[in-house]
C-alpha cells in the first residue's frame, strides 16, 4: 500500500496482462482522415472538406498514428485496411 493510502495494481491482485495498454480503436475522424489521405486528398483539403484547422487534422493523423501503433502513414493505411488506392 502507498503512504496515500491507494495501492499498486500488483497488490489488488492484477496479473500482468492487466499492465498492457489496450488497443484503441480510430474515432469517426480519424478514420475519415486516413481515408481521405488514401484517396489522395492533402491534410489542408481535409481540414476543408471536415471543417476543421489544418492542426487539428495534423493531430488528429498523429492520434492515428499512436493507435495503431504505426511509423507512418502508408503502415497506418496498411494497419487500417486502407490503401493509397482505395
Amino acid at each position: 500500500m502507498l503512504a496515500s493510502g491507494t495501492t499498486l495494481a500488483a497488490d489488488r491482485g492484477a496479473t500482468e496482462g492487466d499492465f498492457f495498454m489496450k488497443e484503441r480503436t480510430l474515432s469517426l475522424l480519424e478514420k475519415s482522415c486516413l481515408r481521405w489521405i488514401s484517396r489522395g486528398r492533402t491534410v489542408a483539403e481535409i481540414a476543408s472538406i471536415e471543417g476543421k484547422g489544418i492542426a487539428d487534422i495534423e493531430s488528429c493523423l498523429q492520434s492515428a498514428l499512436v493507435a495503431l501503433k504505426a511509423k507512418s502513414i502508408k503502415e497506418a493505411l496498411q494497419k487500417a485496411d486502407l490503401s493509397e488506392s482505395d
